[in-house]
This record gives structure tokens, C-alpha cells and sequence, in this order.
């Protein structure tokens, strides 16, 4: 994690993006909808090179926007995972499992504007770090983003997005050969805030 942030740190992002990456991005813009606080279901499945069954991983998912993504995993054992602007940290039991302080590694603050931008749909600042083909068809969409030239490139292969009023499936694969297919389900936007959630 920590070799990813200092990668990412020293992107040199483009000062331009293609303009129909751009026509593109707004297209599957103004087909989402993007709610101050958005919940749902996920279930994650991740190939190793090496291994013949995938890693399997469900449970539930708040994204509060602006503020954070906190990832609620069930099966197979229970956890907290909780992005936000300033930290990433990990929870079993109650008990925190790690903790990465954006303060100390800003480049983590990179990463979560990331993982934000991929659930609430900001495709637009997404443009900046990847090329983007796909179409926007109807209500749904599909997106296929290649990182631009840089340190993203040795480690990303590819994401592939597909949605509607929402995002649904993220696939993510990597140069190593891994792949995390993630599913999102029973995604609802809701106004009711959980006070203290994204808060130190």
C-alpha cells in the first residue's frame, strides 16, 4: 500500500485531457444520480495468479460524498475498512488492524479522491488520470480507462465500469495479473446523514 502512494505521488498528471474523453465523461455524468449519502451491498471477488478459486468478500457499503467510503465486509470474517480525506483504517473486533494518516503520505489523499470519483460517479476528474472509451446508451453506460503514461501505468492495467443511475460493476486489473471484480447492489441514495461516521 504504502509503495502504491509514494507511485502515485510522483504521476506527473497531464495539464490536458482528450476532448472525447471529456464528451464521453459528461455523457455518463448526467446519467448518474449522486446523493449526499449512498448505500449498498457489495460483494468482491479477486483472482490470483497462482490460485484457482478466486477470494470472495461480501457485506455492505456507505459512501458519504466528499466525506468518505466506509466498506463493511461480512463474509468471510467481519471488518471495517474507512477511507477518508485524511487516513485510511482498517478495523476487526473493534480493534484497529492499521492506519495510514494522509497527513504524513498525501499521497493517499490521491487514492481516496480515487475510490470517491469511482462511487460517486465523478468521471470527469477521472479523465485527468486515465484515457476513457466506451458509450453511453439509453440510461446505462459503460467505460473502459486505460492510466495515462506515468507511475499509475506499472501498476494498472486497466478499470472497466458499467452503470446506469449508479455504478454497478468495477473491474480492476492489475500488471501483476490480479483481478477484483466488484459488484454493487441494492444501492439506494438516502438524505439521513450518520453524524460522527466520517468524523475523527
Amino acid at each position: 500500500m504504502r509503495r502504491r502512494a509514494w507511485l502515485l505521488a510522483t504521476l506527473a498528471l497531464p495539464a490536458w485531457a482528450q476532448e472525447d474523453s471529456k464528451g464521453l465523461a459528461e455523457e455518463v455524468r448526467a446519467r448518474l444520480v449522486q446523493p449526499e449519502w449512498l448505500r449498498g451491498e457489495f460483494e468482491q471477488s479477486k483472482r490470483v495468479p497462482g490460485f484457482k478459486k478466486p477470494l470472495l468478500a461480501r457485506g455492505d457499503f456507505i459512501v458519504a460524498r466528499g466525506r468518505g467510503v466506509l466498506w463493511r465486509t461480512r463474509t468471510p470474517f467481519a471488518g471495517e475498512l474507512k477511507l477518508t480525506r485524511d487516513e485510511i483504517r482498517a478495523t476487526q473486533g473493534g480493534v484497529t488492524a492499521f492506519r495510514m494518516d494522509a497527513r504524513s503520505e498525501p499521497a493517499l489523499r490521491m487514492i481516496n479522491g480515487l475510490m470517491f470519483a469511482l462511487l460517486n460517479g465523478d468521471v470527469s476528474g477521472l479523465a485527468e488520470l486515465f484515457s476513457l472509451q466506451g458509450e453511453a446508451k439509453g440510461k446505462s453506460w459503460t467505460l473502459a480507462l486505460r492510466p495515462r503514461a506515468g507511475a499509475l501505468q506499472q501498476q494498472l492495467q486497466s478499470i472497466e465500469l458499467e452503470g446506469d443511475a449508479y455504478v454497478r460493476r468495477i473491474l480492476i486489473k492489475e500488471q501483476s495479473g490480479d483481478e477484483s471484480l466488484i459488484t454493487l447492489s441494492q444501492l439506494r441514495g438516502d438524505a439521513r446523514a450518520e453524524p460522527g461516521l466520517f468524523t475523527p
